[in-house]
């Protein structure tokens, strides 16, 4: 933690440090604009004046101001909700302080090339649609120019960037069959392997989850792998992926890599039946398990407690009230030690990801980032058919996804009514426009504009505070 602070500082040092050199040069084309940096150049104000021409920009205009409005009631109503809800995030869910910072390559979620490219077309379009406007409305240009700030604030095409790639995925098609691993603990399989078949039988995720096979028993796995197919002899059963300190399988012996054979008698054939059977039983009651390990069968026996009990002493921030009176062992069971999905599933998530709602659509759209699914990685190619070369493929999806990405949180940052964004400014012109019969309706604003700049930025600082300090 210490390090990324640091970090953080010495970039607000740097910038420091180049805003003063900026200052003390004094060029006609590069000069200081608050605590940004403005490049200057006549070139393009012909063109700009020529495309203001055009009554369209009008409509443009009255769009704009309507959907700033909505947009702003939305985002600090968003703001607020985050503000609240901060305090009941586990820390362990924190992420790193550097992701505050919307610099590709720092951010750790924002990958360095992708994240320039948006980032360029964002701060241009933006820079451009203000030009066009002013020019539209008279507003004298002197010259044309792009803020450089350390978080640069770019244009609001998000809408239009999102349609493009969602038109790009929907060329390609996903394999029909199978289940595609996602992660895996087991030697045997690799993370994009799509498992086809398990001694002959068809599969899908579906049916990994109710699959009757023995535990403990070695079946051939036919994969397809990179547009090749395979077999792989792997172990059938629910594994132990990891296990909880101070749980009642932790305090018996149970360890990471064990595979779960019985429990009470009862064969744990798939995940589906483990959970039916452990539901059958009471905080209070002892069980019995066998399990493989190191080529040994071994038998736990341990005592079932309270599962909001347990959370309530050692995990209070992931506590829920639907815990109460469930037996718990403590234990992350996965089923040949990898988690898997259809490759359906993603397959929607780019191609049509409003399919569940418009809230959770635009929830898991703007989450891929952060589940390891944007960019794509490589070894997830194979599970869909492109028209043309994967990684060219990929490569112009991911490039329009980030420009939806990085598009869509600058605007709505931009959206905030915090001056000196463009929220602040329209926030201030409202109240100037409904209060100008008023003698000091200019003074009013101001204040009005400073009370409500400065609740914003206490919300922001609130949120930080709470994730790291």
């Amino acid at each position: 933690m210490n390090y990324v602070i640091f970090t953080i500082f010495f970039l607000i040092i740097l910038w420091i440090i180049i805003l003063y050199i900026v200052y003390k040069k004094k060029s006609n084309y590069i000069s200081l604009y608050g605590p940004t940096i403005m490049l200057k150049t006549e070139r393009g104000k012909k063109f700009i004046q020529d495309i203001s021409k055009h009554r369209i920009w009008d409509y443009y205009g009255i769009f704009s101001i309507i959907f700033l409005i909505i947009g702003m009631v939305f985002t600090v109503g968003f703001l607020i909700w985050e503000a609240i809800i901060i305090i009941t995030i586990p820390r362990v869910y924190t992420p790193s302080p550097l992701s505050i910072l919307g610099i590709p390559g720092i951010n750790p979620y924002i990958p360095v090339l992708y994240g320039i490219i948006a980032l360029i077309i964002a701060v241009v379009l933006h820079e451009f649609s203000h030009g066009i406007e002013s020019a539209r409305n008279n507003v004298k240009i002197k010259s044309l120019g792009v803020l450089l700030l350390i978080i640069p604030v770019g244009a609001f095409v998000a809408i239009i960037s999102l349609l493009i790639m969602i038109m790009i995925v929907n060329t390609s098609v996903p394999v029909s069959s199978g289940a595609v691993i996602l992660s895996s603990s087991n030697t045997s399989l690799m993370p994009g392997d799509i498992i086809l078949k398990i001694d002959n039988m068809s599969v899908n995720s579906t049916i990994l989850n109710s699959i009757n096979l023995n535990p403990g028993k070695n079946v051939s796995v036919l994969i397809l792998h990179d547009g090749k197919r395979y077999y792989e002899n792997v172990m059938a059963g629910i594994y132990i992926n990891s296990v909880l300190k101070n749980s009642p399988a932790y305090i018996s012996g149970m360890k990471p890599g064990m595979v779960l054979i019985k429990m009470d008698g009862y064969i744990l054939n798939n995940i589906t039946y483990f959970q039916k059977i452990l539901y059958r039983f009471s905080p209070g009651e002892r069980v019995n398990f066998t399990v493989y390990y190191n080529k040994n069968i071994l038998n736990i026996s341990l005592l079932l407690i309270d599962k909001y009990s347990f959370y309530e002493k050692y995990y209070p921030s992931y506590n829920n009230m639907e815990y109460k009176s469930q037996p718990f062992i403590g234990i992350v069971p996965l089923y040949m030690n990898i988690t898997y999905t259809d490759p359906e599933y993603i397959y929607l998530l780019f191609s049509n990801p409003f399919s569940s709602g418009p809230f959770n659509g635009f929830l898991h759209i703007i989450s891929l980032p952060f589940s390891g699914l944007e960019p794509l990685p490589s070894y997830l190619y194979p599970i869909f058919i492109t028209p043309i070369n994967p990684g060219y493929f990929w490569f112009t999806v991911n490039v329009f996804y980030w420009l939806f990405w990085i598009n869509l949180m600058l605007g709505l940052t931009n959206l905030l009514p915090l001056i000196p964004l463009d929220g602040g400014y329209l926030f201030r012109d409202l109240f100037i426009f409904f209060y100008k019969d008023r003698k000091d309706y200019e003074a009013f604003a101001d204040k009005i504009s400073t009370v409500i700049s400065f609740f914003i930025l206490f919300l922001l600082i609130w949120q930080i505070y709470f994730l790291y300090f």
